[in-house]
């Protein structure tokens, strides 16, 4: 049965959370105070993580042999797997998606990484098969993978602080990814960046990111030397499903969290910058951005949409550097005006397809564990990737809600992958008539988000900089601060976190 026709139309009252209450949060968005438990010293945090889907539109392809994958005909686009649907060619149903995967729904979760900002080149791959495994046997289709995030391997930066010439390793080290996603029938939101390459952990190379960001030679650097050639090569890559340009960029503009800090109107340019470039060296392939909450991500009076076409031309000057898709993150401490638990996705107006990116697999405002991917399912979200196989929400707690929407829709198993759905998509994007919306008019809020970034810093640094312990285990459960822990297989055959 089509979601479409389970999306609630009731009006919902919200309001904002208590200030003093400690949050459940994740990997970086922005906390509420509180005080943290175990000894550690007082701080809070939120956190948003994100995913990736894109709109349907009645693609299918032939159904083949394999592991029941990304390719196929989407349940409210057209054909079931087996056939070819009414609206265009797609991949065979063993394909993570090719070049261009579209989905009606993308069912998945956050890997985000194996090893912090170090996956590539040398990726560990009996860890991300085991990790693909997993996922896909529970439904899953999706996962969200972190790449450059802070820097301080990928992509490089030479004498000058200019992005370097992109080396074949780095090529050969996703492709490696991305083929074992491949196999294992699941496809890979790739995301850049986080606002971790503006925080301390980015070590020397923060300060190239800093130029990255606002310098336009420098940015224009990492587009002709780096990314152009990335996204040429790893054109048509099965195993691809988008790219996502930041990880929660607010994190690292004026009212952040993060160490060092830029522009909101520095972050919104390289948006629009990078997703030109990407849009220009491969058409099909779909590109998104996640933003930490709504208050950044939507058009409903007292929040903005910064990253709407008309704003992100406007600050970028780039016409085909638009987003094909939204994505936003949300935790409990983020409050109930930005929960999509609360409010169906038509609530948000916004204009394009959107995928809840962050999320814990965990009973939230009223909707119970098991039912939270069935919720925005229903409810007229185009996607949902929990917060984290690795960190806070660890696997399996995702596997039974994964499961369960799996059971009640099947048809999120058959995610569809069809370049015509896409080109159909970007079609709809250049013609959208979208407004501006205006900016937040709580006079209130500017002192409560410095408030919470400034906690959200000081967890941050509480616990990265210690030994590992219950106790910094309990404040990142408590502030949304996320230890970078890596992933190995012991003498068991079993995964272990270090």
């Amino acid at each position: 049965m089509s979601r479409h026709r389970f999306v609630f139309v009731a009006a919902i009252h919200w309001a904002l959370l208590g200030c003093g209450s400690a949050a459940t949060p994740v990997d970086g968005s922005q906390p509420s105070g509180g005080s943290s438990s175990g000894g550690a010293s007082g701080a809070a945090g939120g956190n948003a993580g994100g995913g990736g889907a894109m709109p349907s539109s009645g693609a299918g392809g032939q159904s083949g042999a394999g592991n029941g994958g990304l390719g196929g005909g989407s349940a409210n686009a057209g054909a079931s797997s087996g056939g070819s649907s009414g609206g265009g060619a797609g991949g065979s149903s063993n394909t993570g998606g090719a070049g261009g995967g579209v989905c009606d729904f993308a069912s998945g979760l956050n890997v985000a990484w194996v090893n912090f900002a170090n996956d590539v080149p040398n990726p560990n791959l009996s860890v991300f098969k085991t990790i693909f495994k997993n996922t896909h046997d529970a439904g899953g289709r999706v996962l969200r993978f972190w790449f450059h995030t802070n820097g301080s391997v990928t992509p490089g930066y030479d004498a000058q602080g200019l992005a370097q010439h992109l080396p074949q390793s780095h090529i050969d080290g996703l492709k490696a990814i991305f083929s074992a996603a491949h196999d294992a029938g699941v496809a890979i939101d790739l995301s850049l960046w986080s606002f971790d390459m503006l925080q301390e952990n980015a070590g020397a190379a923060y300060v190239n990111n800093q130029k990255l960001l606002e310098i336009d030679a420098n940015r224009q650097a990492y587009i002709d030397n780096y990314l152009t050639p990335l996204v040429s090569a790893l054109e048509g890559t099965p195993g691809l499903y988008a790219y996502e340009i930041f990880n929660e960029p607010e994190g690292m503009t004026e009212k952040g969290w993060a160490t060092h800090r830029t522009s909101e109107a520095a972050v919104q340019r390289t948006v629009n910058w990078l997703a030109a470039a990407i849009h220009a060296a491969d058409p099909k392939i779909p590109v998104t951005n996640a933003a930490v909450t709504f208050d950044y991500c939507s058009n409903i009076a007292g929040k903005a949409n910064l990253y709407s076409d008309e704003a992100l031309r406007a600050a970028g000057g780039k016409q085909n550097g638009t987003l094909d898709f939204y994505e936003v993150h949300y935790y409990t401490q983020n409050g109930i005006s930005n929960s999509a638990f609360q409010h169906p996705a038509s609530y948000w107006k916004l204009d394009k397809k959107l995928v809840l990116g962050e999320f814990f697999p965990a009973a939230t405002d009223g909707v119970a564990a098991d039912d939270t991917y069935k919720y925005l399912y229903e409810n007229g979200y185009d996607g949902a990737w929990s917060w984290s196989y690795n960190a806070d929400q660890t696997w399996p707690a995702m596997q039974k809600p994964l499961e369960a929407l799996a059971a009640a829709h099947p048809d999120v198993l058959t995610c569809a992958a069809s370049v015509q759905a896409q080109a159909r998509a970007v079609q709809s994007r250049d013609a959208a008539d979208e407004r501006f919306a205006r900016a937040l008019t709580d006079s209130a809020a500017p002192s409560e988000r410095e408030r919470i970034s400034a906690a959200r810093s000081q967890a941050e640094s509480e616990v990265n900089d210690g030994p590992d312990s219950p106790a910094v285990r309990a404040l990142e459960q408590l502030s949304g601060a996320h230890r970078h822990r890596n992933l190995r297989l012991n003498a068991a055959g079993q995964l272990e976190s270090y």
